[in-house]
């Protein structure tokens, strides 16, 4: 199993150093313009709305650089000569371990270097006037986020990583069964665009999965807010490899 990651780690290590690389640059960006154009009650708010940007394209990110692979080694035939010398199951476990690793990284670490930037190096932060509500006002765990605010930032990208994984997750299980590469990698996007639209007009706007991504979505009187996106991905997932399974389709043949 060590040596099938490490061979799958080879296969996808450009596209995802690549997708690291641009993701963190352009979450720089955008938290730098954020501290140059906008004056704060706590330099953690820029880091804080710059997170809008990539919770809307995050699901893109984590999806194209790894999910192709498996799209293309089906639609070769190359995985038919990898029966004879290791498990399908070890190999398509391989893969998926990877693909969400890899999803993790492109999440996690640029949103810390992001958070890093925006705690240690934006400095346009002015007290709050008397008729301004206090900047934590609202926010899961105030107390926690003022007295440990690096902590509650890398706890927050834990949690965007993990989401991120969810994503993934899907984007592989659309590359093992399906034969068209633009659903495959856009999938999980236009899934995440569906539940937002969908669930703010049920008025679910605290649950939608794209709300997930933000800690904040909890509240002293409701924790499970976090958790409803999520549940709900996963359960879609679960259902999709029912059907799948139910209309025997193949993995290995395309």
């Amino acid at each position: 199993m060590i040596n099938l990651i490490k061979l799958e780690i080879k296969k996808v290590f450009k596209p995802v150093i690549t997708t690291l690389i641009i993701t963190t640059l352009l979450f720089l960006a955008t938290v730098m313009k954020s501290g140059n154009e906008y004056y704060v009650q706590h330099s953690f708010e820029f880091w804080n709305v710059s997170i809008d940007y990539i919770a809307l394209i995050f699901p893109i990110l984590v999806v194209c650089p790894t999910c192709w692979v498996m799209y293309y080694e089906r639609k070769n035939k190359f995985l038919l000569y990898t029966v004879t010398r290791v498990s399908k199951k070890e190999y398509i476990l391989s893969k998926w371990i990877v693909c969400v690793l890899s999803a993790f990284l492109i999440v996690f670490i640029p949103m810390f270097i992001g958070g890093l930037v925006s705690l240690l190096f934006l400095n346009n932060v002015h007290a709050p006037a008397s008729y301004e509500p206090l900047f934590y006002t609202n926010l899961f765990m105030e107390e926690f986020l003022i007295n440990h605010t690096y902590l509650y930032v890398f706890i927050h990208c834990l949690w965007d990583g993990f989401l991120a994984m969810i994503m993934a997750t899907m984007g592989f299980v659309f590359s093992i069964y399906l034969d068209n590469i633009f659903v495959i990698l856009t999938g999980p996007f236009i899934y995440a665009i569906l539940d937002n639209f969908i669930m703010a007009t049920l008025g679910f706007h605290k649950q939608r999965f794209i709300a997930s991504f933000y800690v904040n979505t909890m509240t002293h009187t409701n924790i499970f807010n976090l958790l409803v996106g999520p549940t709900i991905s996963i359960l879609f997932i679960i259902i999709l490899l029912v059907i799948l399974k139910w209309k025997k389709a193949k993995v290995y043949n395309l």
